[in-house]
């Protein structure tokens, strides 16, 4: 059987950031650790997450060879695991002897997996110098408990997406940077289209949470496991306006579904004229829509310039259990190295590198002028502010359910926005008392 194992992946790379990189270019440079080509022999297994075909299965083959060109004693094999099945697979393997050396994981899947034991502490393994070079928010989402655990990979982050002749026919110069100038907006797109024209994404809640979070603006909502929302006027404000919105037609009513995907449906239909999502969205735009792909416009979310965005994160983790430990490390180090993450960008096409280093290439800084490359742009220039805006913790899907069906039931006008809010926290307040977490953000 080929050292090239590829297994059917579930999901695309815009729903779940699940995907996975690593080739090198022309270049034959050791990473942050330094070579160690006469040291390092064996093989050495790494998995990523949800890869289905070209132009990853031509990638992993480049690197594969060229990391063993650096270290001819090793044996290098790439497995492809559909990314809902990665965490309990990295679990199960860790009470067998079959481990992978490196895992692609997300932040949740990583702390959960670090919690009970399974992956190795990096902090003292990987120089300062391969620390400095990522960028800070997503380097923060590969620590558990002030230890680092993993190595941010790819990354996206949130970019408003408008569409520009709607824009244009209400005289609407700007994107809104806060609630009140999304009402306002949106008020003034649908007076000149006679259609709904803000679609607030909802998901499985998260993303309302995100928004929380940023409309807090630094301010914790949650506070050693108790959450408090009623008196943080912006929340309260979003919760009122966006019934409002609702009531007044400004809102579609298949928000109340809320995910991105109707989200994408309404927007081709012009049925909705903007939003806020990642960089791949306008995917299923440019070929379910053209027209409206070409119109379309990118700009930096709806909240003031200084507010945080969320960002979704890959990591590469070595599970603790490894029997190459050395190895695992500088595979690790080499796939999430700036040159390697700068190429894995441009193949991908839709996502951010990590690495400072690459975010200064021309590919990020003069992209062009078409609706995606201004997306990346816009994406790229959000970063400084980006983090992970919700830690992981054991209670993510009650808190996640009670989000989405509490502003689900505010949306459609079943409770009043103090209510709703006040109610959002009390439900939080269970899960966390349940959980026992004294979680702060």
């Amino acid at each position: 059987m080929s050292k090239w194992t590829k297994k059917v992946a579930a999901g695309s790379i815009a729903a779940a950031l699940s995907f996975s990189l690593a080739a090198c270019s022309g270049k034959e440079e050791a990473s942050g650790s330094g070579s160690k080509s006469e040291e390092l022999s064996g093989k050495v297994t790494l998995w990523t997450a949800s890869l289905k075909g070209e132009p990853f299965d031509t990638y992993f083959k480049k690197l594969e060879t060229n990391f063993e060109k650096l270290h001819p004693k090793l044996d290098v094999v790439i497995e492809d695991i559909p990314q809902n099945e990665m965490e309990q697979k990295v679990l199960t393997s860790l009470t067998g002897g079959d481990v992978p050396d490196v895992v692609n994981l997300n932040p949740h899947y990583m702390s959960n997996i670090a919690a009970q034991g399974g992956l190795l502490d990096l902090t003292d393994m990987v120089n300062d110098e391969t620390k400095k070079s990522f960028v800070e928010g997503p380097y923060e989402s590969g620590m558990y408990d002030g230890k680092l655990y993993a190595l941010p990979w790819y990354l996206t982050t949130t970019v408003s997406w408008y569409n520009g002749g709607q824009f244009d026919k209400a005289g609407i110069k700007e994107l809104p940077k806060d609630t009140q100038g999304i009402y306002e907006t949106a008020k003034a797109v649908t007076k000149a289209t006679g259609k709904p024209s803000y679609y607030p994404v909802i998901n499985d809640g998260n993303t309302i949470m995100e928004k929380m979070v940023s409309l807090a603006n630094g301010e914790p909502i949650v506070k050693d496991g108790k959450a408090s929302f009623e008196d943080n006027q912006k929340i309260v404000e979003f919760f009122t306006l966006t019934q409002k919105m609702y009531k007044e037609g400004l809102i579609p009513q298949e928000a109340a579904e809320g995910s991105l995907n109707t989200g994408q449906q309404l927007y081709m239909a012009g049925n909705a004229s903007f939003l806020e999502g990642g960089v791949t969205f306008l995917g299923p735009v440019e070929s379910g829509a053209p027209d409206v792909y070409k119109g379309s416009k990118a700009g930096q979310p709806l909240e003031s310039g200084e507010a945080p965005v969320n960002v979704a994160v890959m990591n590469f983790a070595v599970p603790a259990k490894t029997k190459n430990k050395e190895a695992a490390v500088e595979l690790a180090e080499y796939v999430a190295n700036a040159e390697n993450q700068l190429e894995f960008a441009k193949t991908a096409g839709t996502v951010l590198p990590a690495t400072k280093e690459s975010l200064e290439d021309d590919y990020f800084k003069n992209p062009g002028d078409s609706p995606k490359a201004l997306g990346m742009l816009q994406a790229s220039e959000s970063l400084s502010r980006a983090k992970v805006l919700i830690p992981p913790t054991e209670n993510s899907a009650d808190l996640r359910a009670a989000t989405k069906n509490i502003f689900v039931k505010n949306l459609q006008g079943k409770l009043k926005p103090e209510e709703a809010v006040k109610e959002l926290a009390s439900e939080w307040n269970k899960a966390f008392e349940k959980s026992g977490e004294k979680v702060t953000f």
